[in-house]
């Protein structure tokens, strides 16, 4: 069996890398491999993303630690944001201390914002010379894989989708009265709750009756955004504050309609989660999500920071159960289909062979 070390954000914190962590140590992977993690949570940290001090003296700490950690590994899969530049070269010292060890690097990137921040000579010089150390890049956006493949080479990048335990979520909830709007994430106008917020205001003005049900805490970059979404909190609006893993799939049951309006992403977990569930889903169209998401099928696909394809999206779902019957419906099996976790783990374990041989 092949070793390998797992590095990256896990319990307590309750991220998208910490739960694709968490669903791969708990798969079929762990029988063909042996699956160690390094769990580089840090309690009470703000400063990810920038060039502080803090974040300096963190981060050689954790690239000692991953030196510690690779010794006798096969392979040392990171699992990074990759982006903005502080996080890459962070991203990059963390692989060198695992080459330093003798071990292969995969570098598993979460984020959907590459093929956005790729667009000069520069910075593909800059990426090409900091992830040098990384034999072999996953990432779960098409968008970021073909980026990164113009810089990297095609052979050093592959595309692994998300993918999420579809009979642990469902079955599909019975209409709740009035009919509910969940959001999961980061309490932040970037992740578009404002804009939600104010196409809930307009809804109501509407008399179109709902609730808001809002789960996410405190965003990385401080309590300033998340401050800023409860003062836009309106008529009907829910904080359900941070969840664990195990209180997700009973929170989707609690809505009719799930909504991600963000205004960048990857291919996130919570939008794969509700599908699982039979959730309509209303969402931007950014990263991959149209990938998952079909425009009038499993939901609607509505441009980022566009409030009033927002409004209009969500009205004739939140008056309509049959409708949002139907699109959960296909969702459900569009999940099934293609973004279910067996997928997901079945050709990490592939590639995690291929590379130890």
């Amino acid at each position: 069996m092949s070793r390998v070390v797992l590095v990256g954000k896990g319990a307590p914190d309750k991220g998208g890398i910490a739960t694709y962590i968490q669903s791969v140590l708990s798969s079929e992977v762990r029988r063909h491999h042996q699956l160690c993690f390094l769990n580089l949570y840090h309690e009470g940290d703000r400063s990810g993303g920038r060039l502080s001090r803090a974040n300096l003296v963190r981060t050689i700490a954790d690239a000692a630690a991953v030196r510690r950690a690779s010794r006798g590994a096969d392979i040392v899969h990171i699992h990074t944001a990759l982006l903005p530049l502080v996080t890459m070269l962070r991203a990059g010292l963390l692989a060198r201390a695992a080459r330093r060890s003798g071990a292969l690097v995969l570098l598993q990137v979460h984020s959907g914002v590459a093929q956005g921040w790729l667009t000069t000579r520069r910075r593909a010089i800059l990426t090409r010379r900091i992830l040098a150390p990384v034999q072999l890049v996953i990432t779960v956006t098409q968008g970021s894989r073909d980026a990164l493949a113009r810089v990297l080479g095609a052979q050093r990048v592959v595309l692994i989708d998300n993918g999420v335990p579809v009979t642990a979520f469902g079955p599909s909830p019975e209409p709740h009265h009035p009919p509910r709007i969940l959001y999961v994430g980061v309490l932040s106008p970037r992740k578009g709750v404002v804009d939600l917020l104010t196409a809930s205001d307009r809804l109501h003005d509407r008399r179109v009756d709902h609730e808001v049900l809002l789960a996410g805490g405190t965003p990385e970059e401080g309590p300033a955004p998340e401050a800023e979404v409860k003062a836009a909190a309106g008529r009907s609006v829910q904080f359900l504050g941070l969840l664990t893993p195990d209180a997700m799939p009973g929170l989707y049951r609690q809505a009719d309609v799930f909504c991600l309006p963000s205004w960048s992403e990857g291919m996130p977990l919570s939008v794969l989660e509700a599908m699982a569930t039979g959730l309509p889903v209303v969402a931007s169209d950014v990263g991959d999500i149209a990938r998952a998401v079909e425009d009038r099928v499993t939901g609607r696909i509505i441009r980022a920071q566009d409030v009033d394809g927002l409004t209009e999206s969500l009205e004739p779902l939140l008056l309509d159960p049959g409708l949002r019957r139907r699109l959960g419906d296909a969702g459900r099996r569009r999940v099934e289909e293609r973004f279910n976790l067996a997928q997901t783990c079945a050709r990490l374990d592939a590639l995690y062979a291929e590379m130890a041989s």
